[in-house]
């Protein structure tokens, strides 16, 4: 049985390795980082996790069980496909925008991940990233009228869903174009509005056309 100084250790390793990997990503970190930064025995990720992949999947679960219940997918089934899109992306852009807590350390997290996969990559994206995928494809395919594996339908989601996301904080466009600034909340929710307008009115163009004429 684990004592406390054993359940304290454990939680240190934890709080370091949440804040080491979403800074500098799983491969730049070591064990001897970790250890020095939680101020435990170099073998204590060995004892509490197996080893240094165990830790980060013990990381990465936490990440994921602590943004379950996504609010963006939070819409009535009885919703019509319009409501439900827009009920999207009025929630999901100010999370992208301003993200808090633990949607600030999990959106670094998976920075990290894109620009560096790891083996846990599938189950992130699994857990984390296709359920919302998969409620814009049932959503636009609906609106559209045609199955959810439609490619009109995979397209429309990756539009969608890069117009919401430039709106993540980025330090490199604040370097480069020294006259941006980040949105205030009003702008915020004028730019949800915005996407909503051209993405429907989008859809509608497509859906309009003749079947198969943009396969």
């Amino acid at each position: 049985m684990a004592s406390g100084a054993d359940d304290a250790t454990r939680e240190r390793l934890l709080e370091a390795a949440t804040r080491l990997f979403s800074e500098r990503g799983f491969r730049r970190v070591t064990v001897r980082d970790l250890c020095r930064d939680a101020r435990a025995n170099v073998s204590a990720v060995n004892y509490h996790f197996g080893d240094k992949l165990g830790l980060y999947r013990e990381v990465v679960s936490r990440a994921v069980s602590r943004v379950r219940g996504d609010p963006t997918t939070d819409v009535s089934e009885d919703a019509s496909p319009e409501e439900k899109l827009r009920h999207y992306v009025r929630t999901f852009v100010p999370r992208v925008a301003a993200p808090r807590g633990d949607e600030l350390w999990m959106m670094k997290l998976m920075r990290q991940e894109l620009h560096e996969p790891t083996p846990l990559a599938s189950w992130i994206a699994e857990q984390a990233i296709l359920p919302r995928i998969r409620f814009l494809a049932r959503t636009i395919a609906e609106l559209i009228g045609c199955p959810a594996d439609d490619p009109r339908v995979r397209r429309s989601v990756v539009s969608l869903q890069a117009q919401c996301l430039f709106y993540m904080p980025n330090n490199f466009r604040k370097v480069a174009f020294p006259d941006w600034r980040d949105p205030s909340p009003e702008e915020i929710a004028g730019a949800a509005e915005h996407i909503c307008e051209l993405t429907l009115a989008g859809i509608r163009a497509i859906a309009a056309q003749p079947t198969g004429s943009q396969r």
